[in-house]
């Protein structure tokens, strides 16, 4: 409260006393008229209207969950009322999606960044995924990573059981991984510039390439490509292994994993097809493939050493594979993982 305000209460405190005084009112009169009027003044302050926006806000919440239950049973258990939903809704979704598009691009404009959204096939990844009653034939017999190499019975190749096979794979290392960067810096920066390190000082594609760090002291590096183009590069070093048939739909998807030869173990990620082929370019890895949770009472872990030009093959609803260093090894390791549906 200002002076100016505090003098304008105080010299009308003085007049209603003074008039109150006219009217012949004793003093313990007139100090039961103030406190009677402070108490009023205290009951109508904003303090004591919390609860009501404390009660208005729970049945909001209780109204919007009751609402979005009673959608949820109509959409998913009265089929009638699904039927027209859909039917109604379907028409709307494109000029939906057009709208979100147009609110989006000053968004877009502002954090150019997410434009790399576009080309992910899942944002969140689920964790807790398991499939209950998953049937885990192809895992329950294999002892071993068998070898096919040279093998013509092309039904064996997806029967489900991981094997191994030597290809005609060129050698690819670390200073061919160097130059073909260098060859297509702009691109691969602009398309393909996500990577992940155990080395502070690796976190992007000119701090691998392009620093003086000595590779074998780069330890290990996920390098992860999701866009047309560069994978267009990247599959002239890799280029499709016989196993794969040309009719298969192959993901866009790839990883190149770069180990130093005593980097410590990881875990192989997951890839957008269950098909999964890893070619050796150059180095060696022990490669661990436990089963998955869903199949791991029933099928039991084994193990395969990928040397350079060999290409292991696994599917992942059955296998998760681990990439583990090899002793008596000391040339940097360069895997290749991709996949097919």
């Amino acid at each position: 409260m200002t002076n100016d305000s505090l003098s304008q209460y105080k010299a009308r405190v003085a007049a209603l006393n003074k008039r109150a005084k006219e009217l012949n009112l004793t003093d313990l009169e007139i100090q039961t008229v103030f406190d009677e009027c402070f108490n009023e003044l205290s009951k109508s302050s904003p303090t004591k209207s919390r609860p009501s926006l404390i009660t208005l806000a729970a049945k909001i919440t209780i109204g919007s969950l009751f609402i979005a239950l009673v959608t949820y049973i109509l959409l998913n258990v009265h089929q009638p009322t699904s039927s027209i939903v859909l039917r109604n809704v379907q028409g709307l979704i494109y000029p939906g999606l057009k709208v979100v598009r147009f609110l989006a691009v000053p968004i877009l404009k502002k954090f150019p960044s997410l434009t790399n959204l576009y080309d992910e096939s899942c944002l969140v990844e689920n964790p807790y995924f398991y499939v209950s009653d998953m049937e885990c034939w192809p895992c329950e017999d294999v002892h071993s990573v068998i070898d096919l190499t040279g093998f013509s019975n092309y039904s064996l190749y997806q029967s489900g059981i991981p094997y191994i096979v030597q290809t005609n794979q060129p050698y690819v290392n670390f200073k061919q991984l160097k130059h073909m960067y260098r060859l297509h810096k702009e691109m691969l920066l602009r398309d393909a510039g996500i990577i992940k390190s155990n080395n502070s000082t690796v976190q992007s594609l000119d701090g691998l390439f392009e620093s003086d760090l000595h590779e074998h002291s780069i330890t290990h590096v996920s390098w992860r490509i999701n866009r047309m183009s560069p994978s267009q590069i990247i599959r002239k070093l890799f280029p499709r292994p016989y196993i794969v048939s040309d009719r298969f739909g192959q993901s866009v998807e790839r990883f190149i994993m770069i180990d130093a030869p005593a980097a410590e173990g990881y875990s192989f990620p997951n890839t957008e097809c269950s098909y999964v082929f890893v070619i050796q370019g150059s180095g060696e890895r022990t490669i661990i493939l436990k089963p998955s949770k869903e199949c791991g009472s029933v099928c039991r872990t084994v193990s395969v050493v990928l040397r350079p030009s060999f290409v292991l093959w696994y599917n992942w609803w059955y296998w998760r594979p681990i990439s583990l260093p090899k002793e008596n090894v000391t040339e940097t390791s360069i895997s290749y993982i991709s996949s097919y549906c």
